[in-house]
């Protein structure tokens, strides 16, 4: 669960900078706690250097973050893993109360006596910076490759439904009114386009899957090949072990790239956050083992007629500069995988800006439909929002706010029934923002 109290910029900052004092200061919270986790002194002292290193990183890189956003959300990987440990710190201290705001929650805070809450002598905030930060001495998990390309690839009937949603792991109020609304609806399949806050880390991970909406009500069990996760930035924090782990096990995923196929359409999903922002090709991949990605993703358009649905985390268009900006190199890859394929892709779903909003052509060369509003607390953009100059003009923006004046969060479900699929955008309250039918061509 995200504490409220992490959600202030401010609070974040001074978490961090009093964590960056403490290691840099080396006092003795700091060095109880770094000898009960690294023993050999040589090895403690090393860490402890780049932890020092890691948190100045992660104040730098918040405190020049600028947003409106009611819910401090840093997109810097430090600041993530700070505000992670800082979360896990909190509920460690008190529960959040429902309904509370940063603001709120940092007035209510518990006095903790002899030391201040987040302060440097917190022993309980040191602890949690430590184990927080010892994710990254283990790097990333490995990318999962394919060995035939008829790996990761899953029939499905022509008559199905699927729940999408996007950036919903937060295990907080919208969420759960979210994951409610899914399951009332009795979607055969639910695929989670990624984000687990603050940092993808095990028990974030673990809390996320206690609310899926598949789980099983009384064992928590969820039934192999029902549900999928795509890889998050969030996720890749701490280097993504959580994810390629806890969540596969759980779901008896085999990898960060798959399809489910029925007679008329195919679903795509791919990886853009293990190497972030992009779906590399094989003469620009800083990680040669992403060549597989793409590979296999080439050979399923090549060798279908199907009408292409691509599922993402990352933007790949915006109608906001710095998500326009940040999605320049997707907007690259994806010019050179139409070039490979050799055919055009229908639909494309896709999460990261926190926001529902729908590109359509001529703007974009498919069906483009953000879905990011899954669970995280912002300013509902404005009735009369227009595309900031250079960006990409939409036909439809979610404006609705919900029962906290915060933008509302929801999901998309998709009916499929032969080349139809009725696909209805819900909102956390049930509402029914939008209603669509795409209708897949009638192959050449």
């Amino acid at each position: 669960m995200l504490h409220p109290v992490t959600g202030g910029k401010q609070e974040v900052l001074t978490a961090i900078k009093n964590a960056a004092d403490a290691f840099t200061q080396n006092n003795a919270v700091v060095q109880k706690k770094m000898q009960e986790a690294f023993p050999d002194g040589a090895k403690r002292e090393q860490v402890r250097q780049q932890i020092i290193k890691n948190l100045n990183e992660a104040y730098t890189g918040a405190s020049q973050e600028t947003t409106d956003a009611r819910w401090f959300m840093p997109r810097t990987s430090m600041a993530g893993l700070a505000q992670s440990a800082m979360n896990n710190r909190a509920l460690q201290a008190a529960p959040p109360a429902a309904a509370a705001g940063p603001q709120a929650a940092a007035a209510a805070a518990p006095a903790l006596a002899p030391f201040e809450q987040f302060g440097p002598l917190d022993p309980g905030w040191i602890e949690c910076v430590v184990d927080g930060f010892k994710t990254l001495l283990d790097g990333k998990a490995a990318f999962v490759q394919h060995r035939n390309l008829t790996d990761f690839l899953y029939a499905i009937p022509d008559q199905i439904t699927i729940a999408l949603v996007a950036d919903w792991g937060a295990d907080n109020d919208a969420a759960r009114r979210v994951a409610k609304q899914i399951g009332a609806n009795q979607p055969d399949r639910v695929i989670h386009l990624g984000d687990i806050y603050y940092a993808g880390q095990e028990n974030e991970a673990g809390e996320t899957l206690k609310i899926w909406p598949l789980a099983d009500p009384g064992t928590g069990v969820i039934k192999p090949r029902t549900s999928f996760a795509l890889n998050g930035n969030h996720e890749m924090f701490c280097g993504g072990r959580a994810y390629f782990g806890t969540v596969f096990k759980a779901f008896g995923q085999e990898a960060s790239y798959f399809g489910l196929r029925n007679a008329n359409w195919q679903i795509l999903a791919f990886d853009t956050a293990y190497i972030e922002h992009r779906l590399p090709p094989p003469d620009d991949t800083p990680d040669t083992r992403l060549n597989s990605q793409w590979n296999w993703l080439v050979d399923k358009m090549q060798n279908s007629k199907r009408a292409t649905i691509l599922l993402s985390h990352h933007e790949p268009v915006s109608a906001f500069a710095q998500e326009q900006s940040d999605g320049a190199h997707l907007r690259q890859d994806f010019q050179k995988f139409l070039t490979a394929a050799g055919r055009p892709v229908f639909g494309w779903f896709f999460g990261h800006e926190h926001k529902c909003t729908f590109y359509d052509p001529p703007n974009v060369p498919y069906l483009g439909r953000l879905i990011g509003h899954g669970s995280i607390p912002h300013t509902p953009p404005p009735a009369d929002q227009k595309p900031e100059p250079g960006c990409v003009a939409f036909s439809a923006m979610n404006f609705r706010a919900n029962a906290n004046g915060d933008a509302v969060s929801g999901f998309a479900l998709l009916k499929f029934d032969g080349r139809n699929i009725d696909i209805h955008y819900i909102d956390e309250d049930g509402h029914l923002f939008k209603e669509e039918v795409w209708e897949a061509p009638l192959p050449d």
